[in-house]
């Protein structure tokens, strides 16, 4: 845990985000790219966790935590606003999740009886360079064909 990593172009890429958007509702277009892209990229980080979630055999429900786990990637609400992992200008959030019970939580940072096996955290690490690969491939295929997209719409 704890891992850091220099990312870079972010300046640059606002620009663009910004030159795109001139003209349009800003909201699709990063709905249109960034938000397809966070979805592609973080698809590693969700086989992980799937992979790492403890399993039950126990369990009769039928429901187990891998099964629970997706991805959300959206434009960030009101709410989200209030996180402590939201930081003024965002305007894309991607994530990768389980449903929020008394189980996941146990099993992610233990508790009394449990110790802790932290699936979500290792799971979404150790896909970091990955996401980080697929981000920017997405980008840069997903950016030129929404302009050319923008701009036939545009002629018309």
């Amino acid at each position: 845990m704890g891992q850091k990593f220099q990312l870079e172009g972010f300046d640059e890429f606002e620009t663009q985000l910004k030159d795109i958007a001139k003209g349009y509702r800003a909201d699709l277009v990063v709905r249109q790219t960034l938000i397809k892209a966070a979805r592609k990229a973080l698809e590693p980080a969700l086989a992980n966790i799937k992979g790492m979630a403890p399993y039950d055999n126990k369990n009769t429900s039928g429901i187990h935590l891998r099964e629970t786990a997706k991805i959300d990637a959206r434009i960030p609400n009101e709410r989200d606003k209030n996180s402590d992992f939201y930081r003024e200008g965002d305007v894309a959030w991607g994530m990768v999740s389980v449903k929020k019970s008394a189980v996941s939580l146990s099993q992610e940072f233990g508790n009394a009886r449990t110790p802790a096996h932290p699936y979500l955290r290792n799971g979404f690490e150790t896909a970091i360079p990955q996401i980080l690969s697929i981000l920017k491939s997405e980008l840069a295929e997903i950016i030129p064909n929404y302009m050319i997209k923008l701009r036939r719409r545009k002629i018309k």
